[in-house]
């Protein structure tokens, strides 16, 4: 029994995963719970909760103690949490440092070579939440931080949770301690689709997602030349696109076509993170499992994520406008305004450059993100199938951060002077 906008329903709460992109320890997260009713996912909804009253991530499929949900699709929906055992209070952070870990494929160090791409860095007030998110990035705890910055825990601890002003005198010792701090963005995948020809889709479920079937709606679709869809949840953020079996009208015997596509799309990703951290899995190892059964990429996007507004669309967009920029694309569109943030695509399939405002974006979803920009690599067939073999190939020891920028360095470059 759960309450919805102060009207009691029957259905019971389904935890489903985490659907942000950007994780903060201190802060709400957002996650996906599905309203079950007689074994059936009726509808789900995006909610962001309390880390600290919920307790510990529950796994995929079970269910979640929420009391109460409010909002709307507009302003984001909230959920109330039935009071967590104080024994397991604090074990969310542990798993919300671990999902970090599996979201963020790498960081990379944003000042080399920057001095060709801008003049200026843009680097907003330092807050208590970038300083929590600073410290994650270094990977230190409280004490270590402390210890580093000769201070003691509780300064630190009463910079994060906002009793203490931070100084500027602070922020100029964490900069000489920590010189890396203001360069680490991260990198995470935000698509991944890949086609199985020997397989089926609840092969696919049972085998490559290692999810529970029975949180997929099964139901006919005509895209791509299918016949048959399992969406997880019933939405279309993982989901896999088959054959359905039919009947020989001849023998009357049951026949199986193979050949299937799964899709994750942004949200996919997000939610599938916390099924690979259930499996104990990270994505070089699902990726290297998918080839085990010739699972190949159609499509593959690789986000890159600045926290810290270090790229200015509204300068982006005017050096495009002013052609001060080179692409080895001379096909380019630029989407948008000041207000609602800018997207600008240089491009098209099998490899687009995509630089957008994400903050801006989530807001009118409704939803929170301490991602200021976001910079994608869209790359489909052969393109996406180049990066992982670069990525899965240990001989030549390249990261997925080198791999990525190396690209983005190769397909486009920004100048003073129009080109």
């Amino acid at each position: 029994m759960i309450t919805i906008n102060n009207e009691p329903t029957a259905y019971t709460p389904i935890f489903l995963g985490t659907t942000q992109h950007s994780l903060r320890l201190s802060l709400e997260i957002l996650i996906m719970v599905g309203m079950k009713l007689n074994d059936e996912i009726i509808e789900s909804y995006n909610v962001t909760v309390s880390a600290i009253e919920l307790g510990q991530l529950p796994n995929i499929g079970s269910q979640i103690a929420i009391d109460e949900i409010t909002g709307s699709e507009l302003s984001g929906f909230k959920a109330k949490i039935r009071q967590s055992d104080a024994k397991i209070q604090n074990t969310v952070s542990i798993e919300l440092e671990n999902l970090i870990e599996l979201k963020n494929v790498g960081q990379y160090q944003l000042l080399k070579g920057l001095k060709d791409m801008t003049q200026e860095l843009n680097v907003p007030e330092l807050s208590n939440n970038n300083l929590i998110l600073m410290r994650q990035l270094l990977g230190v705890t409280q004490q270590e931080l402390a210890a580093a910055m000769d201070m003691s825990r509780k300064t630190v601890n009463r910079f994060e949770i906002g009793e203490q002003k931070i100084s500027d005198k602070f922020i100029d010792k964490l900069l000489l301690v920590y010189p890396e701090l203001a360069e680490s963005i991260e990198v995470q995948f935000d698509w991944v689709s890949l086609t199985f020809p020997d397989l089926t889709s609840k092969q696919v479920i049972n085998d490559i997602l290692t999810i529970q079937p029975n949180l997929f709606l099964e139901r006919p679709t005509s895209q791509n030349f299918y016949t048959r869809e399992m969406a997880f949840a019933g939405e279309k953020n993982i989901y896999i696109q088959d054959f359905a079996p039919i009947k020989n009208p001849e023998t009357q015997a049951i026949e199986q076509k193979y050949g299937t596509t799964l899709y994750l799309t942004g949200k996919g990703t997000r939610l599938f993170e916390k099924a690979l951290l259930e499996q104990n899995i990270t994505w070089r190892g699902f990726f290297q499992k998918a080839r085990q059964y010739r699972g190949h990429l159609t499509r593959l996007d690789i986000a890159i994520n600045d926290k810290w507004g270090l790229l200015d669309m509204n300068d982006l967009v005017k050096a495009v406008q002013e052609k001060r920029f080179w692409s080895k694309s001379k096909s380019y569109a630029v989407h948008g305004n000041i207000d609602d943030g800018w997207t600008v695509n240089f491009g098209k399939s099998p490899f687009v450059i995509r630089a957008y405002d994400k903050h801006k974006e989530q807001a009118s979803k409704g939803f929170n993100t301490d991602i200021q920009n976001r910079v994608e690599l869209e790359l489909h067939q052969d393109k996406a199938e180049y990066v992982i073999d670069e990525w899965l190939n240990l001989d030549n020891n390249k990261t997925l951060t080198k791999i990525t920028f190396d690209i983005l360095y190769t397909y486009l470059w920004f100048t003073d002077k129009p080109i």
